[in-house]
This record gives C-alpha cells, structure tokens and sequence, in this order.
C-alpha cells in the first residue's frame, strides 16, 4: 500500500473543474461551514487552528523548481508565464494536535517577481500566507475552483485552488484538500 505521502499528489490539481459555476459548486456540500472555508478569501490556516484548537504546522513534504509546464496544464496561463519558465513548486500538509493530517497542499509560485519568497517556501517552516506576509507582499487572494476530491487514503474529500496575487500580478496557485474527518464533503 502506497503512503499518504506518496499518493497526495497524484491528481492535476490545478487543472479548473468545468460544468456548474464555482457558486453553485459550493452550494452543494450541506455543512455551512464547508461553504464558508470552500468560499471564504481569507486565511485557511486561522480557519483550521479554530477547528482544532491548534495552530497547524507546516510539514514540507516536497520542494523544486521546474519549469511551468511541468506543474501542470493551465498554470503558465494561470500565473501569466511562458511554459519554460522557472516556477517554485511546494507539496506539503498542514498538521494539527498529534500530527494529524488537516489538509494536503500544493502551492506553485513565479520565480521571477519576488525573489525573497524562494527561502521562506523552500524551507516549510510557514505557511504560505504567513511566508508572503514575511516577504512583503500585500497579495490578495482569488478562489478559482472548489469542489469534491479522493483523500490520498481514498475516501471523499473537499478542496479549494485560489490565485494570490502581488499587486496586479498573479503570484502563486494553492489547492488544498481537506482532510475529510475535519472538513465535510
């Protein structure tokens, strides 16, 4: 049996569900707050610490930089870059009380706007508002996608994929999985 680790990101994340529009997307999961965390523009990570009473570690499970088209699809088009250029990619999990898993992360973010951001990603110690803060960006998020997604171990479970931005400019894509047993599919 593959780990949880292994099979976080086996899927296309960043590859935008067509079909029913993102409003009525999130207004299919019954739990409110599901439809609050799917649909909110703000801080995922203050969202999990007052579900869990805890705040979430970062737990960097994989950090490179590859070329844009290697991260998947539609992000050059996403981020506004050629498919050659450099991107800074980050799997990693946010975990709570006892190191369980509250949710599975990838982040991609432009290599060439802000330079500062390439140490605070690479070493997995902040989240990834947390570590933009650090860099100095005033960015601004976008909720591009949200619906229902496989956990690594199978079962159902909800995501979001926003666009932050710096200024006028697209900065990084994020898509989070929520782990099904905190977060309702």
């Amino acid at each position: 049996m593959r780990s949880l680790r292994a099979a976080a990101f086996d899927t296309e994340v960043f590859d935008i569900t067509g079909g029913a529009t993102l409003t009525e997307r999130i207004a299919d999961f019954a739990s409110p707050l599901t439809r609050m965390l799917l649909s909110g523009d703000g801080l995922t990570t203050t969202a999990l610490h007052a579900l869990t009473g805890a705040a979430p570690r970062v737990r960097l499970l994989r950090a490179d930089r590859i070329p844009a088209g290697r991260a998947g699809r539609p992000v050059p088009a996403l981020l506004e870059i050629g498919e050659g250029q450099g991107v800074l990619t980050r799997h990693s999990a946010l975990t709570g009380p006892g190191g369980r898993w509250l949710s599975v992360n990838q982040v991609v973010a432009r290599d060439d706007l802000l330079p500062e951001i390439r140490p605070l990603l690479a070493d997995g110690r902040l989240p990834i508002g947390a570590a933009l803060h650090a860099a100095g960006t005033g960015h601004r998020r976008t909720v591009l996608d949200a619906g229902r997604r496989r956990w690594p171990s199978g079962e159902p479970a909800c995501y979001k994929t926003y666009l932050l931005w710096h200024g006028e400019r697209p900065l990084v894509l994020v898509n989070e999985l929520f782990h099904p047993s905190l977060v309702s599919p």
